[in-house]
């Protein structure tokens, strides 16, 4: 089993690959946020780091919020789930690739490597 593998039967509960239409349409969320060659312009944008993901979570009652996690790997599918499995999860998905985004219509998460630091904001 690989990583992928792994991460995919942790987050099993509320787990979909994006495909497809909704590829592009998932794509486009990303690219709401300032982007320059692959990376968040965070200067752009209100952030705060977090040594906690759990943290991240308090914040206007994330838990049950939906996100799609792209990792920096073409060999790793776009999937969705939602914040509180990926928190009690963290390091199943943290293991995909050292660059992750994690974000949805409202916010973005990005987790920082190798620190335990992840950097958040809301959308402007």
């Amino acid at each position: 089993m690989n990583l992928f593998e792994e991460c995919k039967e942790a987050l099993k509960e509320d787990f979909q690959i994006i495909e497809g239409k909704t590829l592009k349409k998932v794509s486009d969320i990303l690219y709401q946020f300032p982007l320059v060659k692959g990376n968040i312009v965070w200067s752009d944008l209100k952030f705060k780091d977090f040594n906690n993901f759990n943290d991240i979570l308090m914040l206007d009652n994330l838990e049950n919020k939906k996100a799609y996690v792209i990792a920096d790997d073409r060999e790793i599918p776009v999937f969705k789930t939602n914040l509180f499995l990926i928190d009690k999860n963290i390091y199943d998905v943290l293991a995909l690739s050292p660059k992750l985004f994690i974000f949805n219509n409202e916010m973005i998460i990005q987790p920082l490597f190798p620190s335990d630091t992840y950097r958040f904001a809301f959308k402007k």
